[in-house]
């Protein structure tokens, strides 16, 4: 049985960044196909939770964050499923102060977010699910009678065409994406457990998104590392005390190891360094 910590979502995670005094969100985005043929235990399932353990024990005093890319779990049906699951029911029995965030984009409404509520939050395990704004308000509506659950939106991703629609200007001089942050931060964050997602590529629009919805409210940076994004654009953008953004890596992290003639290891030095590269910028901030 799963147990929560009972605060606000957003208290939660503004809680593991302030006491663990880290910024990095490690990206369990565990494809089986990926994992070295020499640490395959039998099944999917237990291969990937085995190596999923092996990357927490790595980095769980590094994380404020763990978020996984459900798709990467779902491609290998059931027991990819299952292994989320048990790394999810291990992270909240061994780790229940880190906040974990399923990156899923389901984007739905009305009795459709009910279903989605069932399969993420009391089946899978998740703190928070993220998604894009494409519904309006409607898209977060459902999730707001549960504030110990979060509501992540896209309000400008990290992939090369983002700007296609995301960077649109309107009739009165914004852009598509300002709007959306606009929204977030002062009409849709009524229960304190939305916030926002914006990628580190686009770093006019990261500056953009920042100032809108103020100091205070958490903001996940997607994009550093394989993408392309620098962490030096994050100068000036972590919020109050430096502590309300996370900056999340997934395969520069879980990967590291490959190659390597220790894999965990690896991993965690890959972490300690990216962590110590936020901290540098931060405090040039």
């Amino acid at each position: 049985m799963i147990s929560y910590i009972m605060m606000t979502f957003n208290t939660k995670l503004v809680s593991s960044l302030d006491k663990k005094q880290t910024r990095l969100c490690v990206g369990l985005d565990s494809r089986y196909d990926k994992i070295p043929e020499d640490m395959r235990q039998g099944s999917i399932k237990d291969t990937v939770f085995y190596f999923n353990k092996q990357i927490i024990e790595a980095t769980q005093d590094l994380a404020c964050v763990y978020k996984m890319n459900v798709a990467f779990y779902a491609g290998f049906r059931e027991e990819g499923l299952e292994a989320l699951q048990l790394t999810n029911e291990f992270l909240h029995e061994t780790y229940p102060d880190i906040p974990l965030l399923a990156d899923c984009k389901n984007s739905e409404m009305g009795e459709s977010v009910n279903m989605i509520k069932q399969e993420m939050f009391d089946w899978l395990g998740f703190d928070c699910v993220m998604v894009t704004p494409w519904f309006g308000f409607d898209t977060v509506r459902e999730y707001l009678d549960d504030e110990y659950h979060g509501v992540c939106v896209y309000v400008h991703d990290s992939n090369p065409s983002a700007s296609e629609f995301q960077d649109l200007e309107l009739k009165d001089g914004r852009k598509v994406y300002e709007v959306v942050a606009d929204h977030v931060a002062k009409k849709w964050n009524m229960n304190g457990n939305v916030f926002v997602e914006a990628g580190v590529t686009y770093p006019d629009a990261l500056r953009k998104t920042r100032e809108i919805i103020g100091e205070e409210l958490p903001l996940l940076v997607a994009g550093v590392g394989p993408q392309g994004g620098k962490v030096e654009a994050l100068q000036g953008l972590f919020g109050k005390n430096t502590y309300r953004l996370a900056v999340n890596s997934s395969r520069g992290i879980i990967f590291a190891g490959i190659g390597k003639p220790d894999y965990f290891s690896a991993v965690r030095n890959a972490a300690i360094t990216l962590a110590q590269t936020i901290d540098a910028v931060a405090k040039q901030s």
